[in-house]
């Protein structure tokens, strides 16, 4: 009889939408030069998930697809334009986010 176990070491595998929150939760993800720095949290005053941009919650009601167990696409929703969005990438295994090309990674 063989078992077989399989451990990832601190690799993220997304299944289900609450697995990507899960992995961005407490996180904050900044550009090179750390002027910018990009969050999702909840917020109790929205009662919504929602990206936050230097300390700002600029969009809510976050839908995530899943693409594939380490990679997703976040769409929120603008607070100040009704018809603005904005998607992030998540890639999990270099630990950035990706917006328009500008990309946001967790500090080493």
């Amino acid at each position: 009889m063989f078992i077989f176990f399989q451990h990832s070491f601190g690799q993220t595998n997304f299944e289900i939408e609450s697995d990507v929150i899960r992995y961005l939760e407490g996180k904050t993800f900044s550009n090179k030069d750390q002027s910018i720095k990009v969050k999702i949290d909840y917020s109790s005053q929205l009662g919504s998930w929602g990206f936050i941009l230097n300390g700002t919650t600029t969009h809510f009601n976050l839908d995530i697809q899943i693409l594939s167990p380490t990679k997703a696409i976040i769409i929120g929703q603008s607070l100040s334009n009704p018809d603005g969005t904005m998607k992030i990438y998540i890639n999990s295994v270099i630990n950035c986010i990706e917006n328009d090309g500008s990309y946001y990674c967790l500090k080493k």
